[in-house]
């Protein structure tokens, strides 16, 4: 077993949950496995990750880890001079892992590829943070939103789907949840009649920790697009629907055990 491996991921939410595969499969083949990432995301992670080093990666300021001497550093930037920086500093080997494919097989297949690991069949429906899915609640989760426009369905196909939802039990309930970037959905639909429908709520988590305790409480399915709620409630075990606009479902696919993902530009999936 080698000993020490540094991970260095900038990005949203999406783009963290998707590394936790690659730091199970990093376990497996050394000692000491770093994450240096933003630090909220840390209090995503339970006790099982107890064997992670999770550290800020504002607190490196562009300069390369403390800790880099004989390491593998693996990195999400394809800047040359970057590379060289590391192996100047100390790095055994450093891997630039491309951070937005377009095209190609899922993207932890493509990392674990370029890295020359393998990655099992059962990696992509492992839950990675806990199955706290309970299989009781009758809310239809919905994030109408994403990191950007171009990847969001038409909200009128999520307030079609709300309304479907509410129609079909009384003590059937939706919530919309919304990030940063939804401010002027989140404006339209408190406007809309779906907004101020008594079986719908409409909410802004604080913060990813306060996302995840929601999610995990009070989701019974989730509905959205490519977005990082999205990812982190299929890591939950919470029925995800993913629909997807701009980027490839097949590179994109969230990971966890009860995940469907759907082509908004598909004719045989449009819907609306």
């Amino acid at each position: 077993m080698s000993k020490k491996i540094i991970f260095l991921r900038s990005g949203g939410l999406g783009d963290f949950i998707l590394i936790l595969p690659l730091l199970y499969l990093a376990r497996q083949r050394y000692e000491e496995v770093f994450l240096y990432t933003r630090a909220n995301y840390a209090e995503l992670l339970n006790d099982d990750w107890a064997w992670l080093e999770v550290k800020n990666l504002d607190e490196l300021s562009g300069h390369p880890p403390p800790m880099i001497g004989g390491s593998t550093v693996v990195s999400f930037w394809m800047e040359g001079e970057w590379r060289e920086e590391m192996i100047r500093a100390g790095a055994s080997f450093v891997f630039s892992i491309p951070p937005c494919p377009s095209t190609g097989d899922h993207f932890v297949k493509q990392a674990v590829s370029i890295l020359g690991w393998e990655a099992p069949q059962h990696l992509f429906i492992q839950k990675f943070i806990a199955d706290e899915w309970r299989g009781e609640s009758e809310t239809l989760w919905i994030h109408p939103g994403s990191g950007g426009l171009e990847k969001n369905l038409p909200i009128e196909y999520f307030i079609c789907r709300a309304n479907q939802w509410t129609a079909s039990k009384r003590n059937r309930n939706v919530i919309f949840s919304f990030g940063e970037a939804d401010e002027k959905t989140r404006m339209f639909l408190k406007e809309h009649p779906i907004g101020r429908h008594p079986q719908v709520t409409l909410i802004e988590p604080a913060t990813v920790k306060e996302l995840k305790n929601q999610l995990a409480l009070k989701a019974g399915q989730f509905l959205g697009n490519d977005s990082g709620p999205g990812h982190l409630a299929a890591c939950l075990g919470v029925p995800v629907e993913i629909w997807y606009v701009k980027t490839a479902s097949a590179v994109w696919r969230p990971v966890g055990p009860r995940v469907k993902t759907y082509d908004w530009l598909s004719d045989s999936s449009r819907i609306l």
